[in-house]
C-alpha cells in the first residue's frame, strides 16, 4: 500500500517567494488603513444615529432609516440630479473637445506640439478651489467675461452665469473644462502616438479623408484609452465638490449642490454625520453602477477574448 504524504505550503526565501510577500505587507497594510478601515467605518456609521459624544451603538442603531430619509430629501434628490447632469455634460465636454484639441495639436509639427502642450498643460497644476476662485472672479458682473459679451454686444441677461439657477451648473461645467480638458489631452495625445502611421499612409493611398480616417481609424483606436477616461473623469464627476465649493457653494437656490456638497453640510454645518456617510455611501454606490460595473465588465470581455 503506498503512503501517502500531505504536502505542505510554505514560503521561503530559497524559492523566492517570501520577499515579494514581504515587501507587499506594507502596501497591503497602508491600503487596509487607509481606504478599507474607514470605508467600513463610514458605511457602519449610516446604520445609526451618531452624535459627538457619547455614543451607545445598541440605542443608536436606526437600520435604514437615513437611507428612507434620503428618498424623501427633496434637496437629496435634487443633489442627485444635480451630480448626474454636471458628470454628463463634464465628461462629454471632457471627451469632444479634448479629442479635437488633441487631434489638431497632434496634426502640428513635433517641435510646436512640444512646445505647446506644456503651456496647455498650467490648469493642471491649479487647484481646483483656486480654479473655483479665478472663475467666480470671471463670472462676476463687473468681471472680464461680461466685458468681452458687452463689447459683442451680448447682454448679461443672454448669460447670467453664476448668479441664475438656470446658469449656474452649466457655469459650473465650464470651469470644470477648463481645468481637465488639459489632462485629456495629454493622455489622448499618448493613444494617437500609439496609432501606427503606416494605418494613415494606406487610408491617404486608398483617397480616404480626414474626417473619414477620424471616425473610421483613430476612434475606434482610442477605444481603450477613452475606458480609462471614462472611469477616471466618471469617478471625478460624481464626487465633484473643490470647484462648486468655491465657485457657488450650492447655490443659487441648490441649482448646483452635488452629493458631496449636500453631505459635507449636513455633516459639518448640521452635525448629522450619520446623514452625511448615508448620502457618501449612495454616491459611491452610484458611482460604482454607472462606471464600475461597465469597466469590469469591458476588461472580463478582454480577457476572455
Amino acid at each position: 500500500m503506498r503512503s501517502s504524504r500531505q504536502s505542505t505550503f510554505t514560503l521561503s526565501l530559497e524559492k523566492g517567494d517570501l520577499l515579494p510577500t514581504m515587501l507587499m505587507v506594507p502596501a497591503v497594510a497602508l491600503v487596509f488603513c487607509v481606504m478599507v478601515v474607514p470605508l467600513t467605518y463610514g458605511v457602519l456609521l449610516s446604520f445609526f444615529d451618531f452624535s459627538f459624544g457619547a455614543f451607545d451603538p445598541l440605542e443608536s442603531f436606526v437600520g435604514l432609516k437615513h437611507y428612507i430619509r434620503f428618498m424623501g430629501d427633496e434637496t437629496a434628490l435634487c443633489a442627485v440630479v444635480n451630480t448626474l447632469l454636471f458628470a454628463a455634460g463634464a465628461i462629454a465636454g471632457d471627451l469632444v473637445i479634448g479629442t479635437l484639441a488633441a487631434t489638431f495639436i497632434h496634426s502640428f509639427s513635433r517641435m510646436f506640439a512640444r512646445f505647446l502642450r506644456p503651456i496647455i498643460t498650467v490648469p493642471l497644476l491649479v487647484s481646483p478651489i483656486v480654479v473655483g476662485l479665478i472663475w467666480r472672479y470671471i463670472y462676476d458682473p463687473q468681471g472680464i467675461l461680461y466685458w468681452f459679451l458687452d463689447r459683442l454686444g451680448i447682454p448679461f441677461e443672454a448669460f447670467p452665469g453664476v448668479t441664475s439657477a438656470s446658469t449656474a451648473l452649466l457655469s459650473t461645467i465650464i470651469a470644470h473644462w477648463w481645468q481637465v480638458v488639459p489632462f485629456m489631452i495629454i493622455v489622448l495625445t499618448a493613444g494617437l502616438v500609439s496609432i501606427p502611421v503606416e494605418l494613415y499612409e494606406a487610408a491617404y493611398v486608398d483617397g480616404a479623408g480626414p474626417v473619414s480616417i477620424f471616425f473610421r481609424i483613430t476612434l475606434p483606436l482610442l477605444r481603450d484609452v477613452y475606458l480609462v477616461i471614462l472611469l477616471i473623469s466618471g469617478v471625478d464627476t460624481i464626487k465633484i465638490f473643490d470647484i462648486i465649493f468655491a465657485l457657488t457653494g450650492g447655490g443659487p437656490n441648490n441649482s448646483t449642490v452635488s452629493l458631496s456638497i449636500y453631505a459635507y453640510n449636513q455633516g459639518f454645518a448640521n452635525s448629522d454625520l450619520s446623514y452625511a456617510m448615508a448620502i457618501s455611501v449612495i454616491a459611491m454606490t452610484i458611482t460604482f453602477v454607472l462606471f464600475g460595473i461597465p469597466f469590469i465588465r469591458q476588461n472580463r470581455n478582454r480577457t476572455d477574448r
